[in-house]
Order: structure tokens, then C-alpha cells, then sequence
């Protein structure tokens, strides 16, 4: 593929020729319809075996376990409170099969030998000094402890008022959310007209800002160091040397800004044009702001049926008798596999139904990018589910299962040092530091990468390793354009996120601050902020998807085609940033029957 590449002013992109590694872009049939097959079926395979390995490991806890034994809780013999617990042929165990039923709760003992003894008890208050909470039962004095703390803290009654105040304000809730629904696609509509004032609000705010604080610390940095001199300030309770570090630091990032904003200056009209586009494309398919309520709803059920899971692992074991004839539940290798498959599977999950999000998404607005007559469309994000499920699933398990090893990496590293917390070794502490830090910063790149790789493969039908070559291909050849948008785009978009909060976070003062009965407004208030963020997340985040695909789709269409004899497919917007655009557009305008 010959993708854009850079000219002279930095401004435009070259357009293909004729002489290019691969062939035109034809109509949008071809491209989205025909041609097309199962890509990385090895993947999808090897992932349905990999469902299939887990339900052998959970066919095995479910055979040893029970998730009472958690919950509940059980004695020296094995037997779980408030249950009838099945005996053992084993003589050994001969003690374990008692009918618990009417011993609820819990009940644990330190020797002075350090030995702790089980027993399941009926009620908790016959050992005078404990009291229930979950199945067990706990000294008082550690509830004394917990209550003396909060009434320090003046938090001894907070949590019925609060309660209290969710109650009587779950109307005012619904309000403040179905607000923060419309403000966000309030936002969404801001960002197709008047973003290139934002963006342009953006930039000036950060250099002035940058300017005015390094400004502001070698001003503070002079009169210091002039009252030592004069001998206002003993130079032992001077700040001067602060202020000179500052003053420094501050600088350098005044010059990065300012040298950033002059480097990106001439790819801002870029953005802007790009948030334009976006903006089109969600008006031609609402249907797409739809796409992260199926995603975030099959992730919270993964998570779900993760915990559910980790209830029967934990529970499970073979039964055995310790040295204080006590039985115990130990966990062989199986079941310690078990532990990080079940893990890794739900990292595999959630990444597979983020990555399918991804390619609907994609596959909707190339799609939408190659299709000359706008009207023409019929059901793009439909007809792109329906090809997700029918050609790229492959793809998208061969990127979930590459991220979660990844993932997996990092939960074993944190496991380790979880572990490693009780030994005095800053050697090994800084070592582990550094291998958490790479791994992350390696699976933000990987993401970014598969993203990418997931919208090639929505627009061409290519495999994933494809699909990632062309990205990283175009990418790297547009790395300016790819920065501003990353930069400039990306905090515009945060900064959208922030709007939709704090402007549902003053409606909420507004409607809850002065209502009746009230203890605590500020946490229904807080609450509503919460859910106001996570609203603009799932809306903002599917912004900047297609933000996204829109440029990879303008670099296809630039390596592919001229403007002249093989007709652009973007926008008389985005024509102003290729090379030949002047003759692109006027070639355009001589064939008015043929629209973009």
C-alpha cells in the first residue's frame, strides 16, 4: 500500500499515482460486499477452544466445590454453617456431615499457640464480646473501633442519611441523567460546527497559561533572590532555590507548548475538518451512539459471570487433614490454572467486545466514507454488524487474545508484587516497578496499534496482521497529523467530557441543593456526576472512534486515487488537504452529477 506521505509545507498530502503497489479503491460494493472472507478463522478457533478448556476447569471446581463454603463459612470438620454438609466415606474425615441449619454464623478462636479454631455457632452474642456481620461473627471491639472512628470523623450516621437522601432525591437523579443525556449530544452537535473555536480556545488558553506561569515564577524567583540580597530573608528560610526549579521546569514547558502549537499549526484545520466529518457521519447513522450500550452491557455480564466463577474456584479443593486434625480444602495444580484461566478469559472477553464495537463502528463509517451518494446508504450499521459476524470475528479474537496475555502479564506481575510486600527489597520493588510500567506502556501502544488494525480490516476485509501493517504504515507516515489528532483532538474531547459533568453538576445544585429533608445534597449531587462522566465516556469515546477511521479512510483515499482520473471519495472538505486538491476540485465542480 502507498500511503500519504508528507510534502514540503507538511499542510497537504500527496495523492497516488498510477504506478501504486495496489489497485484503486472501486465502488463501495467491492470494497464492503465482494472479495471478502473469513479472516484469522485459526484465531476464532483457537479462542472457542479456549471457552471450551475453561468449561473443563469449571466442570471439575463445580464437581469439588461449593460456594457456601465461602460465604458461609465452615467449621474444623469441613462441615458449612447454616447448611446440611454431605459425610465422607473416608473414616478419616469421619466428623464431617453435620446438619448446620440452625448455626448460622461463624465463629474463629487464636490459641495462644497461634492455632485458629473454627466452630459454627447460632447466635454470636453468647460469647459476649462479638457481634454478626456477613455469616461471621467479629469482636466488638474492633465494631468499637470502626464506630469510635466514625464518630471522629463525623461519618457515625452518614451512611442511613445518605441513604435516606437517595430516596427521597431518585427522581431528581433520573433528571440530572436523562441531562447529561441531552448535554452530550449537545456537545456531539457543538463538535460538527463550532469546534474549530474550541480547538482554537484550547491552544490559546494553553500558551498564554504557559507563558503567564513562567512569567509569573522568574518574576517570584527575582524578588526573592533580591530580598536575600538586601537582607529582608535569612537565606536559610528563603525559597529561592525552589523557585529557580520551577521557574525552569515551567519554562521548558512554555517551550514545548509553544514549539508544539507551531508545529501543528498547519495540521489544526485538519482536526477541525475531521470533527466535521465525524459530526456528518453520526448524524447519517444515530445508530452508531447506540453501539457502547450492547458493549458495556456484555462486558458488566462477563464481570459478572467472572465472580460467579471465582466463587466456585475459591471454593473448591480436596479435602485433607493438617497437623491440629483439622480439615482443610487445598487447591492442586488444576484449580490454581483455573484461578488465572478464569481471569484471562474475562480479559479476553471484554477486549473481544470492545474490539467488535471497534469494527461496527469502523466498518459503519468507511462504509459512509466510500460511498458517493450519502443517499444511497441502507442500514450501514446493521449491514457492518452483519459482516463482523459473518467475516472478522477471527480478527477480533486474534486482538482480544493478544491484549489479554498482555493483561494477563501485568495481573501476575502485580500478583508477585502483592506478594513480595512483606520482604524489605527496594532492589527487587524497583525491578518489579519498571517491569508494571514497560507492560503498560506496551499494552497502550498494542491497543492503539489494534484499533487501527481493526479499521483497516473493517475497510479492506484483510486479516489482522494485515490490517495492522497498513495501519502502522500509514500512521507512520502521517505522524504529525496522527499527533495533533491524538494531542489537540483527544483534549477537546476531554474537555467535552468535563463540560457534560460539570454542567449536569450545576443543574443538580440547582434541583437538589434546596430540597426538603435533605442531609447530605453534595452526595446525590456527586452521584449524578458520576453518572453524567460515564454517559459522555460511552458517547465521546465513539467520537473518537470515528474521528479515527475517518483519517485512515482520508490516507487510503489519498494513496489510492488522484482526484482526477480515479474521483476522490472524501468530502470537498478534506480535499483542501491533499496536494492537487485546486485541480481535484475543479474537476469536481465540471461534474455536478457526480456527488461526494
Amino acid at each position: 500500500m502507498a500511503c500519504c506521505g508528507c510534502v514540503d509545507d507538511g499542510s497537504k498530502v500527496e495523492p497516488g499515482t498510477s504506478d501504486q503497489e495496489e489497485p484503486s479503491l472501486g465502488q463501495d460494493e467491492k470494497v464492503f460486499t465482494q472479495d471478502r472472507s473469513c479472516t484469522d478463522l485459526a484465531a476464532l478457533i483457537i479462542l472457542i477452544v479456549l471457552v471450551g478448556g475453561f468449561g473443563f476447569f469449571m466442570t471439575t471446581a463445580i464437581r469439588r466445590g461449593d460456594p457456601h463454603r465461602v460465604v458461609n463459612g465452615y467449621d474444623d470438620c469441613a462441615n458449612v454453617c447454616g447448611r446440611i454438609t454431605p459425610s465422607e466415606t473416608n473414616p478419616e474425615f469421619s466428623c464431617k456431615g453435620a446438619d448446620m441449619r440452625d448455626r448460622k454464623y461463624l465463629h474463629v478462636t487464636v490459641g495462644a499457640n497461634g492455632v485458629k479454631s473454627r466452630m459454627c455457632v447460632s447466635n454470636c452474642s453468647s460469647f459476649g464480646d462479638q457481634i454478626q456481620f456477613l455469616n461471621r461473627c467479629i469482636p466488638k471491639k474492633v465494631s468499637t473501633s470502626a464506630n469510635s472512628v466514625l464518630k471522629t470523623l463525623g461519618l457515625e450516621s452518614f451512611f442511613n442519611e445518605a441513604s435516606s437522601d437517595l430516596n427521597i432525591a431518585w427522581r431528581e437523579l433520573i433528571y440530572l441523567l436523562l441531562i447529561a443525556l441531552a448535554i452530550s449530544l449537545g456537545i456531539l452537535i457543538a463538535f460538527r460546527y463550532i469546534v474549530s473555536y474550541v480547538i482554537y480556545i484550547v491552544l490559546s488558553g494553553s500558551v498564554v497559561v504557559s507563558i503567564g506561569g513562567t512569567i509569573y515564577l522568574w518574576f517570584a524567583w527575582y524578588q526573592e533572590n533580591k530580598a536575600v540580597k538586601t537582607g529582608k530573608i535569612h537565606v536559610d528560610d528563603s525559597s529561592v532555590t525552589p523557585y529557580l526549579i520551577y521557574a525552569i521546569l515551567m519554562t521548558i514547558v512554555a517551550v514545548v507548548t509553544i514549539l508544539v502549537v507551531l508545529v501543528m499549526r498547519k495540521r489544526i484545520a485538519l482536526v477541525v475538518q475531521l470533527f466535521r466529518e465525524a459530526g456528518k457521519a453520526v448524524y447519517s447513522m444515530p445508530a452508531l451512539l447506540l453501539q457502547p450500550i450492547y458493549t458495556y452491557l456484555l462486558i458488566g455480564l462477563s464481570f459478572v459471570a467472572w465472580a460467579y466463577c471465582v466463587l466456585w474456584i475459591e471454593s473448591a479443593g480436596e479435602l485433607y487433614k493438617n497437623r491440629k486434625n483439622h480439615l482443610h480444602y487445598k487447591k492442586d495444580a488444576v484449580l490454581v490454572t483455573a484461578r488465572w484461566y478464569n481471569l484471562f478469559l474475562y480479559f479476553v472477553m471484554a477486549e473481544f467486545y470492545l474490539g467488535c464495537q471497534h469494527i461496527v463502528v469502523a466498518g459503519a463509517v468507511a462504509r459512509w466514507f466510500f460511498t458517493r451518494d450519502k443517499k444511497r446508504l441502507s442500514l450501514p450499521v446493521t449491514r457492518s454488524t452483519c459482516c463482523l459476524l459473518r467475516f472478522h470475528l477471527g480478527t477480533v479474537a486474534f486482538g482480544a487474545m493478544i491484549i489479554g496475555i498482555v493483561r494477563l502479564l501485568r495481573a501476575i506481575v502485580a500478583f508477585i508484587q502483592n506478594r513480595l510486600k512483606g520482604y524489605d527489597n527496594n532492589c527487587v520493588h524497583g525491578i518489579l516497578w519498571c517491569c508494571q510500567g514497560c507492560i503498560w506502556c506496551f499494552e497502550c501502544c498494542l491497543k492503539f496499534l489494534t484499533r487501527n488494525a481493526y479499521i483497516e480490516t473493517a475497510i479492506y476485509g484483510c486479516s489482522f496482521c494485515t490490517g495492522g501493517k497498513k495501519a502502522f504504515r500509514a500512521l507512520s507516515d502521517n505522524i504529525l497529523r496522527v499527533a495533533a489528532i491524538n494531542t489537540i483532538g483527544d483534549f477537546v474531547l476531554f474537555l467535552g467530557k468535563v463540560l457534560v459533568v460539570a454542567l449536569t453538576v450545576l443543574c443538580g445544585v440547582y434541583l437538589i441543593q434546596k430540597k426538603e429533608g435533605l442531609h447530605h445534597p453534595w452526595v446525590p449531587i456527586a452521584i449524578a456526576g458520576v453518572f453524567a462522566f460515564l454517559v459522555a465516556h460511552c458517547f465521546i469515546s465513539i467520537y473518537e472512534m470515528i474521528i479515527d477511521t475517518i483519517f485512515l479512510c482520508f490516507c487510503e483515499d489519498c494513496a489510492r486515487n488522484d482526484g482526477i482520473n480515479r474521483p476522490y471519495f472524501m468530502s470537498r472538505g478534506l480535499m483542501e488537504f491533499v496536494e492537487n486538491s485546486k485541480k481535484a476540485l475543479m474537476h469536481l465542480e465540471s461534474q455536478p452529477s457526480s456527488p461526494i
